[in-house]
Protein backbone atom coordinates (compact mmCIF):
# COMPACT_ATOMS: atom_id res chain seq x y z
CA UNK A 1 0.00 0.00 0.00
CA UNK A 2 2.78 2.45 0.82
CA UNK A 3 4.34 1.96 -2.63
CA UNK A 4 0.95 2.49 -4.30
CA UNK A 5 0.24 5.65 -2.34
CA UNK A 6 3.73 7.05 -2.91
CA UNK A 7 3.37 6.39 -6.62
CA UNK A 8 0.04 8.20 -6.77
CA UNK A 9 1.36 11.19 -4.86
CA UNK A 10 4.44 11.52 -7.07
CA UNK A 11 2.41 11.22 -10.26
CA UNK A 12 -0.05 13.83 -9.01
CA UNK A 13 2.68 16.31 -8.11
CA UNK A 14 4.38 15.94 -11.49
CA UNK A 15 1.14 16.27 -13.45
CA UNK A 16 -0.27 19.15 -11.44
CA UNK A 17 3.03 20.99 -11.56
CA UNK A 18 2.25 21.44 -15.23
CA UNK A 19 -1.53 21.45 -14.96
CA UNK A 20 -1.59 24.25 -12.39
CA UNK A 21 -0.30 26.58 -15.09
CA UNK A 22 -2.14 24.92 -17.99
CA UNK A 23 -5.74 25.34 -16.89
CA UNK A 24 -8.38 25.46 -19.60
CA UNK A 25 -12.14 25.75 -19.28
CA UNK A 26 -13.01 26.05 -22.97
CA UNK A 27 -14.43 29.31 -24.25
CA UNK A 28 -15.81 31.22 -21.24
CA UNK A 29 -16.56 34.79 -22.44
CA UNK A 30 -17.16 36.21 -18.96
CA UNK A 31 -13.77 35.03 -17.71
CA UNK A 32 -12.31 38.14 -19.38
CA UNK A 33 -13.50 40.17 -16.37
CA UNK A 34 -11.47 40.45 -13.16
CA UNK A 35 -9.10 37.52 -12.62
CA UNK A 36 -11.34 35.00 -14.38
CA UNK A 37 -14.02 32.58 -13.29
CA UNK A 38 -13.87 31.78 -9.58
CA UNK A 39 -13.75 28.07 -8.66
CA UNK A 40 -16.73 27.50 -6.37
CA UNK A 41 -15.71 23.92 -5.57
CA UNK A 42 -13.33 24.53 -2.69
CA UNK A 43 -13.96 20.99 -1.43
CA UNK A 44 -13.74 17.71 -3.33
CA UNK A 45 -15.74 15.60 -5.80
CA UNK A 46 -18.14 14.62 -3.00
CA UNK A 47 -18.97 18.30 -2.53
CA UNK A 48 -19.34 18.81 -6.30
CA UNK A 49 -21.95 16.04 -6.47
CA UNK A 50 -23.91 17.81 -3.73
CA UNK A 51 -23.95 21.19 -5.54
CA UNK A 52 -20.72 22.21 -3.74
CA UNK A 53 -22.33 22.06 -0.30
CA UNK A 54 -20.17 20.93 2.60
CA UNK A 55 -19.25 23.86 4.86
CA UNK A 56 -21.21 22.14 7.63
CA UNK A 57 -20.98 18.52 6.46
CA UNK A 58 -17.87 16.57 7.46
CA UNK A 59 -16.88 13.16 6.13
CA UNK A 60 -14.62 10.50 7.61
CA UNK A 61 -13.38 8.92 4.39
CA UNK A 62 -12.95 11.98 2.14
CA UNK A 63 -11.12 15.29 2.54
CA UNK A 64 -13.42 18.29 2.92
CA UNK A 65 -11.25 21.37 2.38
CA UNK A 66 -14.34 23.60 2.00
CA UNK A 67 -14.10 24.15 5.76
CA UNK A 68 -10.69 23.53 7.37
CA UNK A 69 -12.42 22.81 10.70
CA UNK A 70 -13.84 19.61 9.15
CA UNK A 71 -10.38 18.17 8.49
CA UNK A 72 -10.52 16.89 12.06
CA UNK A 73 -12.89 14.11 10.95
CA UNK A 74 -10.17 12.54 8.73
CA UNK A 75 -8.70 10.22 11.33
CA UNK A 76 -6.76 8.19 8.73
CA UNK A 77 -4.35 9.29 6.02
CA UNK A 78 -6.37 10.22 2.93
CA UNK A 79 -5.14 10.94 -0.60
CA UNK A 80 -7.35 12.32 -3.38
CA UNK A 81 -6.74 13.03 -7.06
CA UNK A 82 -9.33 14.27 -9.56
CA UNK A 83 -9.92 15.18 -13.19
CA UNK A 84 -12.48 17.82 -14.22
CA UNK A 85 -14.08 18.49 -17.59
CA UNK A 86 -16.77 20.55 -19.23
CA UNK A 87 -18.83 20.68 -22.42
CA UNK A 88 -20.30 24.12 -23.00
CA UNK A 89 -22.72 25.60 -25.53
CA UNK A 90 -22.51 29.35 -26.06
CA UNK A 91 -25.37 31.15 -27.78
CA UNK A 92 -26.80 34.57 -28.39
CA UNK A 93 -29.87 35.60 -30.33
CA UNK A 94 -28.40 34.57 -33.71
CA UNK A 95 -25.38 32.27 -33.23
CA UNK A 96 -24.17 29.33 -31.14
CA UNK A 97 -21.03 27.23 -30.69
CA UNK A 98 -19.95 24.25 -28.59
CA UNK A 99 -16.63 23.82 -26.75
CA UNK A 100 -15.21 21.11 -24.51
CA UNK A 101 -12.18 20.51 -22.31
CA UNK A 102 -10.77 18.27 -19.57
CA UNK A 103 -7.87 18.79 -17.14
CA UNK A 104 -6.41 17.58 -13.89
CA UNK A 105 -8.36 19.45 -11.24
CA UNK A 106 -7.08 18.96 -7.70
CA UNK A 107 -4.87 16.84 -5.48
CA UNK A 108 -5.13 16.64 -1.68
CA UNK A 109 -3.39 14.78 1.12
CA UNK A 110 -4.67 14.72 4.73
CA UNK A 111 -2.64 13.27 7.63
CA UNK A 112 -3.78 12.99 11.27
CA UNK A 113 -1.15 14.54 13.56
CA UNK A 114 -2.73 13.71 16.91
CA UNK A 115 -5.23 10.87 17.13
CA UNK A 116 -8.77 12.15 17.73
CA UNK A 117 -7.53 15.72 18.05
CA UNK A 118 -5.72 17.28 15.05
CA UNK A 119 -5.49 16.65 11.28
CA UNK A 120 -3.56 18.60 8.66
CA UNK A 121 -3.98 18.69 4.87
CA UNK A 122 -2.15 19.93 1.81
CA UNK A 123 -4.05 20.60 -1.43
CA UNK A 124 -3.53 22.14 -4.84
CA UNK A 125 -6.47 23.31 -6.95
CA UNK A 126 -7.49 26.06 -9.39
CA UNK A 127 -8.57 29.31 -7.75
CA UNK A 128 -9.68 31.01 -10.98
CA UNK A 129 -9.60 30.23 -14.69
CA UNK A 130 -9.34 32.40 -17.80
CA UNK A 131 -10.17 31.10 -21.26
CA UNK A 132 -12.05 33.11 -23.88
CA UNK A 133 -12.06 33.99 -27.57
CA UNK A 134 -14.58 36.67 -28.53
CA UNK A 135 -14.92 38.26 -31.98
CA UNK A 136 -17.03 41.25 -33.02
CA UNK A 137 -17.31 42.72 -36.54
CA UNK A 138 -18.40 46.23 -37.53
CA UNK A 139 -18.91 47.38 -41.11
CA UNK A 140 -18.18 51.08 -41.36
CA UNK A 141 -18.73 51.24 -45.13
CA UNK A 142 -19.52 48.93 -48.02
CA UNK A 143 -15.83 48.16 -48.51
CA UNK A 144 -14.32 48.43 -45.01
CA UNK A 145 -14.86 46.03 -42.10
CA UNK A 146 -13.24 46.34 -38.68
CA UNK A 147 -12.88 43.13 -36.63
CA UNK A 148 -12.16 43.14 -32.90
CA UNK A 149 -10.90 39.88 -31.37
CA UNK A 150 -10.35 39.39 -27.63
CA UNK A 151 -8.52 36.30 -26.35
CA UNK A 152 -7.26 35.20 -22.96
CA UNK A 153 -5.95 32.14 -21.16
CA UNK A 154 -4.31 31.10 -17.90
CA UNK A 155 -5.51 31.37 -14.35
CA UNK A 156 -4.54 31.41 -10.69
CA UNK A 157 -3.80 28.27 -8.66
CA UNK A 158 -4.11 27.79 -4.90
CA UNK A 159 -1.66 25.74 -2.83
CA UNK A 160 -3.29 25.37 0.57
CA UNK A 161 -2.01 24.13 3.94
CA UNK A 162 -4.88 23.59 6.38
CA UNK A 163 -5.47 22.32 9.92
CA UNK A 164 -8.54 21.07 11.77
CA UNK A 165 -8.54 20.78 15.58
CA UNK A 166 -11.16 19.52 18.05
CA UNK A 167 -11.57 21.85 21.03
CA UNK A 168 -14.38 20.09 22.87
CA UNK A 169 -16.96 17.44 22.09
CA UNK A 170 -18.70 18.50 18.88
CA UNK A 171 -16.76 21.77 18.44
CA UNK A 172 -13.91 21.98 15.93
CA UNK A 173 -11.99 24.93 14.53
CA UNK A 174 -9.60 25.22 11.64
CA UNK A 175 -7.53 27.49 9.50
CA UNK A 176 -5.55 27.47 6.29
CA UNK A 177 -2.84 29.49 4.64
CA UNK A 178 -2.78 29.45 0.84
CA UNK A 179 -0.27 30.60 -1.71
CA UNK A 180 -1.96 31.99 -4.82
CA UNK A 181 0.09 32.07 -8.01
CA UNK A 182 -0.39 32.08 -11.77
CA UNK A 183 -0.17 33.87 -15.10
CA UNK A 184 -2.97 35.40 -17.18
CA UNK A 185 -2.38 36.38 -20.81
CA UNK A 186 -4.81 38.62 -22.70
CA UNK A 187 -4.78 39.97 -26.25
CA UNK A 188 -6.99 42.37 -28.16
CA UNK A 189 -6.56 42.39 -31.96
CA UNK A 190 -8.03 45.07 -34.22
CA UNK A 191 -8.13 44.16 -37.93
CA UNK A 192 -9.06 46.50 -40.79
CA UNK A 193 -10.17 44.84 -44.02
CA UNK A 194 -10.34 47.22 -46.97
CA UNK A 195 -11.47 45.57 -50.21
CA UNK A 196 -10.61 48.68 -52.27
CA UNK A 197 -6.88 48.16 -51.63
CA UNK A 198 -5.77 44.95 -53.30
CA UNK A 199 -2.99 43.42 -55.32
CA UNK A 200 -2.90 40.27 -57.41
CA UNK A 201 -2.45 38.03 -54.38
CA UNK A 202 -4.46 39.16 -51.36
CA UNK A 203 -6.44 41.84 -49.66
CA UNK A 204 -4.46 44.32 -47.64
CA UNK A 205 -5.01 43.60 -43.94
CA UNK A 206 -3.49 45.49 -41.05
CA UNK A 207 -3.72 44.43 -37.44
CA UNK A 208 -3.02 46.36 -34.28
CA UNK A 209 -2.41 44.00 -31.35
CA UNK A 210 -2.39 44.87 -27.68
CA UNK A 211 -1.06 42.01 -25.57
CA UNK A 212 -0.46 41.76 -21.84
CA UNK A 213 0.86 39.04 -19.56
CA UNK A 214 0.31 39.41 -15.84
CA UNK A 215 1.93 37.32 -13.12
CA UNK A 216 0.12 37.10 -9.78
CA UNK A 217 1.07 35.87 -6.33
CA UNK A 218 -0.20 36.40 -2.78
CA UNK A 219 -0.99 34.73 0.54
CA UNK A 220 -4.62 33.98 1.41
CA UNK A 221 -5.91 33.10 4.88
CA UNK A 222 -9.12 31.30 5.88
CA UNK A 223 -10.65 30.52 9.27
CA UNK A 224 -13.44 28.05 9.94
CA UNK A 225 -15.49 26.53 12.72
CA UNK A 226 -18.03 23.73 13.00
CA UNK A 227 -20.32 22.41 15.72
CA UNK A 228 -22.06 19.02 15.58
CA UNK A 229 -24.60 17.83 18.13
CA UNK A 230 -27.03 14.95 18.52
CA UNK A 231 -30.61 16.20 18.37
CA UNK A 232 -32.52 12.89 18.45
CA UNK A 233 -31.62 9.25 18.94
CA UNK A 234 -30.92 8.88 15.21
CA UNK A 235 -30.13 12.39 13.95
CA UNK A 236 -27.22 14.83 14.26
CA UNK A 237 -27.25 18.54 13.45
CA UNK A 238 -24.14 20.36 12.26
CA UNK A 239 -23.44 24.04 11.55
CA UNK A 240 -20.26 25.49 10.09
CA UNK A 241 -18.85 28.76 8.82
CA UNK A 242 -15.77 29.90 6.91
CA UNK A 243 -14.38 33.41 6.57
CA UNK A 244 -11.80 34.19 3.89
CA UNK A 245 -9.83 37.33 4.58
CA UNK A 246 -9.34 39.89 1.84
CA UNK A 247 -5.87 40.09 0.38
CA UNK A 248 -3.77 41.97 -2.16
CA UNK A 249 -2.37 40.10 -5.13
CA UNK A 250 1.07 41.24 -6.21
CA UNK A 251 0.77 41.83 -9.95
CA UNK A 252 3.62 42.17 -12.46
CA UNK A 253 2.39 43.03 -15.95
CA UNK A 254 4.18 43.29 -19.28
CA UNK A 255 2.12 44.99 -22.01
CA UNK A 256 2.97 45.76 -25.61
CA UNK A 257 1.44 47.16 -28.80
CA UNK A 258 2.34 45.68 -32.18
CA UNK A 259 1.37 46.20 -35.81
CA UNK A 260 1.07 43.06 -37.91
CA UNK A 261 0.57 42.41 -41.63
CA UNK A 262 -0.42 39.32 -43.65
CA UNK A 263 3.27 38.53 -44.21
CA UNK A 264 3.76 38.30 -40.43
CA UNK A 265 5.93 41.42 -40.40
CA UNK A 266 5.65 42.86 -36.91
CA UNK A 267 6.39 46.39 -35.87
CA UNK A 268 6.64 46.90 -32.14
CA UNK A 269 5.04 50.23 -31.34
CA UNK A 270 5.94 50.27 -27.64
CA UNK A 271 6.10 48.08 -24.54
CA UNK A 272 5.74 48.86 -20.85
CA UNK A 273 6.08 46.97 -17.56
CA UNK A 274 3.82 47.70 -14.60
CA UNK A 275 3.78 46.44 -11.03
CA UNK A 276 1.09 46.96 -8.45
CA UNK A 277 -1.65 45.40 -6.33
CA UNK A 278 -4.95 43.74 -7.20
CA UNK A 279 -7.51 43.71 -4.38
CA UNK A 280 -9.19 40.34 -3.74
CA UNK A 281 -12.34 40.73 -1.61
CA UNK A 282 -13.30 38.83 1.51
CA UNK A 283 -15.95 36.11 1.48
CA UNK A 284 -18.17 34.37 3.98
CA UNK A 285 -19.74 30.93 3.73
CA UNK A 286 -22.13 29.22 6.13
CA UNK A 287 -23.59 25.75 6.03
CA UNK A 288 -25.83 23.40 7.97
CA UNK A 289 -26.44 19.67 7.69
CA UNK A 290 -28.52 16.86 9.16
CA UNK A 291 -27.19 13.30 9.17
CA UNK A 292 -27.90 9.99 10.86
CA UNK A 293 -24.25 9.26 11.59
CA UNK A 294 -24.28 6.40 9.13
CA UNK A 295 -25.59 6.54 5.56
CA UNK A 296 -27.57 9.76 5.02
CA UNK A 297 -26.67 13.48 4.92
CA UNK A 298 -28.72 16.54 3.92
CA UNK A 299 -26.82 19.84 3.62
CA UNK A 300 -27.39 23.48 2.68
CA UNK A 301 -24.80 26.23 2.09
CA UNK A 302 -24.78 29.97 1.43
CA UNK A 303 -21.77 31.89 0.08
CA UNK A 304 -21.42 35.63 -0.37
CA UNK A 305 -18.43 37.57 -1.69
CA UNK A 306 -17.88 41.32 -1.95
CA UNK A 307 -16.59 41.51 -5.51
CA UNK A 308 -17.55 45.20 -5.56
CA UNK A 309 -14.36 45.71 -3.51
CA UNK A 310 -12.27 44.18 -6.31
CA UNK A 311 -9.85 46.56 -8.00
CA UNK A 312 -7.60 45.60 -10.90
CA UNK A 313 -4.12 46.86 -11.68
CA UNK A 314 -5.60 50.03 -13.20
CA UNK A 315 -7.53 50.62 -9.94
CA UNK A 316 -10.82 50.03 -11.77
CA UNK A 317 -13.88 48.34 -10.29
CA UNK A 318 -15.72 46.17 -12.84
CA UNK A 319 -17.45 43.55 -10.69
CA UNK A 320 -20.43 43.43 -8.30
CA UNK A 321 -21.22 41.48 -5.13
CA UNK A 322 -22.20 37.86 -5.67
CA UNK A 323 -23.94 35.08 -3.76
CA UNK A 324 -24.62 31.38 -4.19
CA UNK A 325 -27.15 29.19 -2.37
CA UNK A 326 -27.12 25.40 -2.66
CA UNK A 327 -28.69 22.26 -1.20
CA UNK A 328 -27.41 18.71 -1.52
CA UNK A 329 -27.84 15.22 -0.14
CA UNK A 330 -26.11 11.83 -0.14
CA UNK A 331 -27.36 8.33 0.65
CA UNK A 332 -25.75 4.90 0.91
CA UNK A 333 -28.33 2.06 0.92
CA UNK A 334 -26.15 -0.42 2.87
CA UNK A 335 -22.40 0.16 3.21
CA UNK A 336 -21.91 -3.36 4.60
CA UNK A 337 -23.89 -5.24 1.96
CA UNK A 338 -22.21 -8.42 0.70
CA UNK A 339 -24.63 -9.66 -1.93
CA UNK A 340 -25.44 -6.37 -3.72
CA UNK A 341 -22.57 -4.12 -4.83
CA UNK A 342 -24.83 -1.17 -5.71
CA UNK A 343 -26.12 -1.01 -2.14
CA UNK A 344 -22.56 -0.10 -1.11
CA UNK A 345 -22.48 2.81 -3.59
CA UNK A 346 -23.08 6.33 -2.21
CA UNK A 347 -25.50 8.39 -4.33
CA UNK A 348 -25.62 12.20 -4.33
CA UNK A 349 -27.58 15.10 -5.78
CA UNK A 350 -28.01 18.84 -5.40
CA UNK A 351 -29.36 22.17 -6.68
CA UNK A 352 -27.76 25.64 -6.72
CA UNK A 353 -28.68 29.20 -7.67
CA UNK A 354 -26.82 32.48 -7.41
CA UNK A 355 -25.76 35.78 -8.89
CA UNK A 356 -22.33 35.97 -10.52
CA UNK A 357 -19.92 38.94 -10.11
CA UNK A 358 -20.60 39.90 -13.75
CA UNK A 359 -22.91 42.74 -14.71
CA UNK A 360 -23.55 43.27 -18.44
CA UNK A 361 -25.84 45.97 -19.83
CA UNK A 362 -26.86 46.97 -16.32
CA UNK A 363 -28.10 43.46 -15.47
CA UNK A 364 -26.32 41.03 -13.15
CA UNK A 365 -25.94 37.53 -14.60
CA UNK A 366 -27.30 34.59 -12.62
CA UNK A 367 -26.07 31.00 -12.51
CA UNK A 368 -28.23 27.96 -11.73
CA UNK A 369 -27.97 24.23 -12.11
CA UNK A 370 -28.43 20.68 -10.87
CA UNK A 371 -25.78 18.12 -9.87
CA UNK A 372 -25.58 14.41 -9.15
CA UNK A 373 -22.81 11.93 -8.46
CA UNK A 374 -21.72 8.71 -6.79
CA UNK A 375 -18.84 7.06 -4.95
CA UNK A 376 -17.97 3.49 -5.96
CA UNK A 377 -15.85 1.33 -3.64
CA UNK A 378 -13.31 -0.78 -5.50
CA UNK A 379 -10.41 -3.09 -4.78
CA UNK A 380 -10.02 -5.10 -1.62
CA UNK A 381 -10.86 -3.00 1.43
CA UNK A 382 -9.30 -3.93 4.77
CA UNK A 383 -9.04 -2.37 8.21
CA UNK A 384 -5.86 -0.70 6.91
CA UNK A 385 -6.77 0.45 3.38
CA UNK A 386 -9.87 1.51 1.43
CA UNK A 387 -10.22 2.64 -2.19
CA UNK A 388 -13.01 4.72 -3.76
CA UNK A 389 -13.85 5.99 -7.24
CA UNK A 390 -15.67 9.33 -7.05
CA UNK A 391 -17.83 10.89 -9.78
CA UNK A 392 -19.94 14.01 -10.09
CA UNK A 393 -21.93 15.52 -12.94
CA UNK A 394 -23.74 18.81 -13.31
CA UNK A 395 -25.82 20.74 -15.78
CA UNK A 396 -26.22 24.50 -15.48
CA UNK A 397 -27.05 27.73 -17.24
CA UNK A 398 -25.36 31.11 -16.84
CA UNK A 399 -26.59 34.41 -18.27
CA UNK A 400 -29.22 35.14 -20.91
CA UNK A 401 -29.50 35.64 -24.68
CA UNK A 402 -31.48 38.86 -24.31
CA UNK A 403 -30.16 42.28 -25.37
CA UNK A 404 -27.09 40.93 -27.18
CA UNK A 405 -25.70 39.00 -24.23
CA UNK A 406 -24.25 35.47 -24.31
CA UNK A 407 -25.86 32.50 -22.56
CA UNK A 408 -23.77 29.53 -21.40
CA UNK A 409 -25.33 26.07 -21.10
CA UNK A 410 -22.74 23.73 -19.61
CA UNK A 411 -22.30 20.12 -18.58
CA UNK A 412 -19.54 19.50 -16.03
CA UNK A 413 -18.02 16.26 -14.78
CA UNK A 414 -15.44 15.22 -12.18
CA UNK A 415 -13.79 11.82 -11.82
CA UNK A 416 -11.22 10.93 -9.17
CA UNK A 417 -9.89 8.42 -6.69
CA UNK A 418 -9.68 8.46 -2.90
CA UNK A 419 -7.28 6.24 -0.94
CA UNK A 420 -7.67 5.82 2.82
CA UNK A 421 -4.71 4.28 4.66
CA UNK A 422 -3.90 3.75 8.33
CA UNK A 423 -0.31 4.83 8.90
CA UNK A 424 1.92 4.45 11.95
CA UNK A 425 0.45 1.06 12.91
CA UNK A 426 2.88 -1.68 13.83
CA UNK A 427 1.70 -4.80 12.08
CA UNK A 428 2.48 -8.19 13.60
CA UNK A 429 1.83 -10.13 10.39
CA UNK A 430 2.55 -8.81 6.88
Amino acid sequence: MYKTLRGLVCAAVLCLGYGAQAQNIGNAPYSRYGIGEYNYNTGNIRNAGMANTGVGAGNIFQINTANPALLYYNSTTVFELGVAGEVKKLQNATQSQTDGTANLSAVSLAIPIMSQRWTTALSLRPYSNVSYDVISRNRISEDIVITEQYTGDGGISELSFGHGIRLTKGLTIGGSASYLFGNITKESISTILDSTITDSRTLEVEQVVRSQETKYNALLFKAGANYRSKVTDKLFFSAGAVYTHKTDLDADRYASFERRTPLSVQDSLFAVSTTGKVNLPSSFAAGISIDNGSNFTLAADYLTQKWSDFKDLNNEQKLVDSYRASVGAEFTPDANSVGNYFERVTYRGGLYYGNTPYQVGGEQLNDKGVTFGATFPFGRSTIYDMYQLNTSFGYGMRGTKDNGRVQENYFQFNIGVTVNSRWFIKRRIE
